[in-house]
């Protein structure tokens, strides 16, 4: 046995290390409420209906709306695509059901978890607008053992639905990709990246007898579909980013250090300051493949960015990050970060010389395809459940 003083001194080590640890992650920036990189313009004129193609409404992480109130997000968005719905397409970028999926019929909190999708399918059939929904890891049993199962549920239930303008894309737990042509000018490729994550059950390309052909199929494909869309602007919508400055991207804010407990229910305020840092700082070492510096999520964020790095599509478009980034990858290709659909979310942010922005505020995204060619992107916020109106915190012409 080790003397009494050793064991003091080595906790006391410990302690002051962890100490350390925690005043170095709490360094880092983070924003407020919402960032713009400094010298760009900070909007660009609305510009009119008649002046429009199509437009994309981008909304995630948004599969736990508030029970005695409509979602301030929800009630905007919805009156938005009203107004000439057949212009106006709309994608949940995934995590549609929290915490899990959608349950079995005879599950007790079946009921709760259809409430929560129909809330959203709601914008759809009230709007008359199309309507895609995208995978996410809490749609797939929150990358549980019945991932799969929990995913073809939630496609059966949409499908019992028989909404001509509602939908789940890719079918049936398949990676995609799956591409929707709106006429000769946009082209929508969905793709669902927890396919690539999930550990268990899941199905592969039919003939293939391993992930990894699958996986190269897979982007033979992906690359196969970008490269035909011809003179369209080409979107490819996804649950998980490949570049955010988020918690799935390291950064952790100080709530996160000093009471980590919170991550497993949000009243446990209990000040943990030191230990508490053990939490973020095994996130950022790759516990966890739902973060980027996850094993199979590198793997994943690697092998699609060398496929639209050949492609150039105009934007990749994600959730999973509750927040609101657009970040720049080159001169006119762009990572677009849609996670704040609903008010329950608040997580940390910060920013990087390639961001153009980060807000924590929450709201949706809109990309309007123009007449001329151009394409204006907007983020469109609110200030909080009951607001009544949403604005444009920001715009800007990617193409």
């Amino acid at each position: 046995m080790l003397p009494s003083n050793i064991n003091f001194f080595t906790m006391k080590n410990i302690f002051s290390f962890c100490i350390l640890i925690f005043i170095f992650e709490m360094s880092g920036c983070g924003i407020g409420e919402v960032y713009i990189r400094p010298a760009t313009v900070v909007s660009v004129p609305i510009v009119s209906e008649d002046s429009i193609r199509h437009s994309v409404f981008l909304i995630g992480d948004a599969g736990q709306p508030a029970v005695d109130v409509r979602e301030a997000v929800f009630r905007i968005l919805t009156r938005t695509v009203s107004e000439q719905s057949e212009k106006k397409t709309i994608i949940f970028l995934g995590d549609n059901i929290y915490a899990k999926g959608l349950p079995s019929s005879d599950s007790p909190d079946r009921k709760e978890m259809e409430r929560r999708i129909d809330e959203q399918i709601a914008i759809g059939t009230t709007s008359g607008a199309q309507t895609i929904f995208i995978p996410g890891n809490h749609d797939w049993e929150y990358q549980g053992q019945n991932g799969y199962k929990a995913i073809l549920r939630e496609g059966e239930y949409l499908r019992s639905k028989n909404l001509s303008n509602v939908s789940l894309l890719p079918h049936n737990g398949t990676p995609g990709p799956y591409v929707v042509d709106i006429e000769t000018y946009l082209r929508i490729i969905a793709i669902d990246t927890q396919w690539w994550l999930h550990a268990y059950d899941k199905p592969l390309y039919p003939g293939d007898t391993s992930e990894a052909q699958t996986q190269r199929r897979w982007l033979d494909s992906l690359s196969a579909v970008l490269g035909s869309a011809g003179d369209r602007a080409v979107i490819v919508t996804a649950h998980h980013p490949l570049k955010t400055h988020g918690e799935h991207g390291g950064f952790f804010g100080w709530k996160d250090h000093l009471f980590p407990l919170r991550k497993l229910n949000s009243w446990l305020w209990i000040p943990l300051p030191g230990l508490g840092s053990l939490y973020p700082l095994s996130r950022l070492w790759g516990i966890s493949d739902q973060d980027l510096s996850g094993r199979r999520n590198r793997v994943m964020t690697t092998a699609i960015d060398s496929v639209l790095s050949l492609h150039n599509p105009i934007a990749y478009a994600a959730g999973h990050e509750h927040t609101l980034q657009i970040i720049q990858k080159m001169a006119s290709h762009y990572y677009l970060v849609s996670g704040n659909g609903i008010a329950k979310h608040d997580e940390a942010l910060t920013y990087a010389d390639e961001t153009i922005l980060a807000s924590r505020k929450k709201g949706y995204m809109r990309l309007d395809l123009l007449t001329d060619g151009r394409v204006r992107l907007g983020v469109i916020v609110a200030d909080s459940i009951n607001s009544a109106e949403g604005y444009e915190v920001f715009s800007m012409m990617l193409r």
